[in-house]
């Protein structure tokens, strides 16, 4: 579900960095449905920086050496997909002939190509940059790509699938265009509020023209994380000129690529749509919302013939039919036929939101690029058909031969959308990865098996579960979940995995040694997991469609009982968009669940499997935990800024006092010495307080907030993971990308710290039982990374006994090196050479201290 959030505070005078994490509404919603926010379109020249922290893209991390993250030495990351990856699809293109579909990708900095009729992977074409939008020229010979990142545009040959010029131009270049005869390349310069013109047969900048303006805006959902930058359009509308609706300064704009001259008309404010008819003749131009207008214009004598004010918002999408006669526009939820001869509208269409509206090729039907695929028959002005109920898009192409539609993805997922749009006889063809299988994209939550040896990382938008041995970092199978996979937790045998599916009806057990599924139908939405002591019976809480637990007999892969009708959970913000928890006791006997809209915590006698109470909490409860023995349970309150204390030491818990603690407090755990150690995640802050009294014993505070909690009992340490990711558009910078993480662990008794880098923004943290290997979800960059703690004697202590140094450690040594494993880069080069083998040998004689 997508809120249309208008969050134009985003935007100041002066420049601001917004974080997500202080946002915590943003995310509430007690279904658990995808939140989804979208800012107001702003001019893009001299944007101010906005800094959107906490959940969006970071940078991509597939160049590295092995499988151990560059610039991360304390921990190993290990990649959950394959390369080619198809990371952040940011604009899609026909080849002319209709042969093939070209998709841009930011992230993974690549062009990805499709067979368009038999949906074949063609082949991937890496790119220098961030690719932020692309255009074909008519031959289909070259593609041109602006990558927003490094400032530069790239000269694609699709015949040799090979990028063969990078041209440096002006900051953010976020859209292009090329001219009928294909000779030229209009690229879009948004902060610096310029066209650039590109010579392509010499790949140079042939011109520069100043004083032309764009729209930008940032969508983002929070929970995966992700984000879409979209530019408003400009169009050739002959071989010479172009026509732009300037947003900052309320003009139209008929620009000369060859001459650089600048035919300026004042406009309407709110400049947020533009298209041109098939035929060239004529462009409208929509300004959105209290705008209310519609502005025709005629290409050829570059002056406006119409200005229509109707009595509705205009939200910004339009298209037009081949001859300039009829067009669609987008409003709020809804799209309107509009007849241009008379300057009049049809009925409201219920097509749900669009981001983009787009002309088939003969101009018949208008197709929405958003929620429900729209088709509209433009002659007619009757919403004929929908195409795409399945995953809301942002960019989209239409086939310049055919009928068919290919839609892509950025926020809900990292999908390809193809659809038949003929009509009335449309529908949907397939919805695909917009990069080959296997993608592991998102990975946003992970466990651990007991002893520390395997670790499940769950990847959000590809809807896999990745096995991986933690001792080698190496993939040991693939396995696929639902829609929107979320929580997950392991058997204590380390054999099975279970996972629930926020957007599917089922739960999936996955074998950890074969990497298969079987998926166990319940209900939709499970937003947690939770296994019994004796692994047979997992529980999942489902927020929707009736909020409680369901329990499934892991023997036999079935339903064991009916659901338990709980409290109501759902969506309860945090990092990356957290679900409410439920919780098992240490010996198993009590299921807790916090029902975060209900403001209290439901007890599930699991014997009997029967509800044994409803006992009140503190204002929105979110997580549960109990003590060590069990005779304790604490439920933390976020918007009470409390931790709620109860007995458990009886059948059913009983409540004792609500005590108050940081702000936004998230995961609690009681270290069996007299001090529960609470995430008060609103304040990065990790405080231990006195177990029994509430009161304050010490405090660890953190640069960037916490997202992962957990305690070692052998050393008496607590164990924290916290970081940040971002995006940054504006500024003299541009636009950047960035994330870091560290894994602290605090002692328990005087509150020192040791910092590990993790080098990577975490969204979630494991651990072994014995509190030695540590891993985290890392979802920018498609991965995890492990931390091993265990006490080897130095460097050189590289295989178990560890400890002490002998023959094993050099045999491992030996054997890693001649496989080229680059986790005996001793001098951290990024190559294996003598210099390994010296800096090995000189640690093996040092001796353990």
């Amino acid at each position: 579900m997508m809120h249309d959030v208008r969050v134009a505070r985003f935007f100041a005078p002066a420049a601001v960095a917004v974080s997500l994490f202080a946002l915590p509404a943003v995310a509430d919603h007690p279904d658990g449905d995808v939140e989804q926010a979208q800012m107001f379109w702003q001019p893009s020249a001299g944007l101010e920086l906005v800094q959107l922290s906490g959940h969006a893209r970071g940078p991509v991390l597939h160049d590295k050496p092995g499988s151990v993250f560059e610039g991360a030495p304390d921990a190993q990351f290990v990649f959950t997909g394959s390369d080619p990856e198809g990371d952040a699809p940011s604009d899609v293109a026909y080849t002319p002939d209709g042969s093939t579909i070209v998709i841009a990708h930011r992230e993974s900095r690549n062009l990805i190509l499709w067979d368009a009729d038999t949906l074949a992977f063609v082949g991937a074409i890496p790119i220098s940059g961030a690719a932020q939008s692309l255009a074909i020229t008519p031959d289909g010979s070259k593609a041109v790509v602006a990558n927003i990142d490094n400032n530069t545009v790239s000269i694609v040959d699709l015949g040799s699938m090979s990028e063969t010029s990078v041209i440096p131009v002006g900051t953010n270049p976020g859209y292009v265009a090329i001219s009928p005869a294909g000779d030229l390349a209009a690229v879009a310069i948004g902060f610096d509020g310029q066209l650039q013109v590109i010579d392509i047969s010499s790949a140079s900048v042939a011109r520069t023209i100043d004083d032309i303006g764009y729209g930008v805006r940032f969508s983002f959902s929070t929970e995966p994380p992700a984000s879409s930058i979209q530019y408003t359009k400009f169009f050739f509308v002959d071989n010479d000129r172009v026509i732009n609706a300037d947003l900052g300064d309320d003009e139209m704009q008929i620009i000369n690529v060859r001459t650089g001259s600048v035919a300026r008309t004042p406009i309407a404010d709110s400049a947020a749509g533009l298209a041109v008819s098939g035929d060239l003749s004529t462009a409208i131009i929509t300004h959105s919302y209290s705008a209310r207008t519609l502005t025709v214009v005629d290409t050829a004598s570059g002056t406006i013939t119409d200005t229509v004010v109707p009595a509705f918002d205009l939200t910004g999408p339009v298209a037009i039919n081949a001859d300039g006669s009829i067009a669609t526009v987008g409003a709020q939820n809804a799209a309107r036929v509009f007849d241009v001869t008379s300057g009049t509208f049809g009925p409201s269409l219920d097509t749900a939101s669009i981001n983009e509206l787009l002309p088939t090729f003969d101009g018949r039907y208008a197709v929405g690029v958003g929620f429900r695929g729209a088709v509209i028959d433009m002659q007619t002005g009757a919403y004929v058909d929908q195409v795409n109920n399945v995953v809301s898009t942002e960019h989209g192409a239409l086939s310049p031969t055919d009928y068919q539609a290919a839609m892509c993805s950025t926020t809900f997922g990292d999908d390809l959308v193809v659809a038949d749009v003929e009509g009335s006889m449309g529908s949907l063809t397939a919805v695909m990865r917009s990069g080959p299988e296997v993608e592991g994209d998102r990975c946003r939550t992970i466990a651990m098996s007991h002893d520390g040896s395997t670790a499940v990382g769950v990847s959000i938008f590809s809807d896999t579960a990745t096995i991986v041995d933690t001792s080698t970092g190496t993939v040991t199978g693939v396995a696929p979940l639902g829609e929107r996979p979320n929580a997950v937790a392991i058997t204590p045998d380390g054999t099975t995995a279970v996972v629930g599916n926020l957007d599917s009806t089922y739960a999936t057990v996955v074998d950890l040694d074969s990497g298969t599924s079987t998926d166990v139908e319940i209900s939709r939405r499970a937003g947690s997991v939770a296994i019994s002591p004796d692994g047979q019976y997992a529980y999942l809480g489902v927020v929707a469609s009736g909020d409680g637990v369901w329990r499934i007999d892991l023997n036999a892969n079935t339903v064991a009982g009916p659901k338990i009708i709980t409290g109501n959970m759902g969506g309860v913000g945090y990092s990356f968009s957290q679900n409410s928890g439920i919780t098992l006791s240490p010996d198993g006997s009590i299921l807790a669940v916090a029902g975060s809209f209900d403001d209290m915590v439901s007890i599930i006698d699991t014997a009997s499997w029967s509800l044994a109470a409803n006992l009140p909490a503190g204002d929105f409860p979110t997580m549960v935990s109990f003590s060590p023995d069990g005779d304790r349970m604490y439920v933390t309150n976020r918007d009470g800024d409390s931790v709620s204390f109860y007995d458990s030491s009886g059948s059913v818990p009983s409540f004792l006092a609500t005590l108050p603690v940081g702000d936004s407090p998230w995961q609690t755990v009681d270290d069996g010495n007299g001090k529960l150690w609470v995430n008060n995640w609103g304040d990065s802050r990790v405080s231990a307080y006195d177990s029994t009294t509430g009161a304050l014993l010490g405090s660890v505070n953190f640069a960037t907030p916490p997202v992962g909690l957990s305690l070692d009992a052998s050393t008496n340490t607590v164990r924290v993971a916290h970081g940040t990711v971002s995006t940054s558009l504006g500024g003299e910078a541009g636009f950047s990308m960035s994330q870091s993480g560290t894994l602290t662990v605090i002692d328990a008794d005087d509150f020192s710290t040791e910092t590990y880098d993790l080098g990577v923004g975490p969204s979630a943290l494991a651990s072994s039982d014995d509190g030695t290997t540590l891993a985290v979800a890392a979802p920018i960059g498609d991965g995890m990374a492990i931390l091993d703690l265990s006490a080897g004697c130095n460097a050189a202590d590289i295989t178990e006994p560890y400890g002490e140094l002998n023959f094993f450690d050099v045999s491992a040594f030996l054997v890693a090196f001649n496989a080229g494993d680059l986790s005996v880069d001793f001098n951290n080069d990024g190559m294996l050479n003598f210099f390994d083998v010296s800096a090995f040998l000189k640690a093996f004689s040092a001796g353990c201290p």
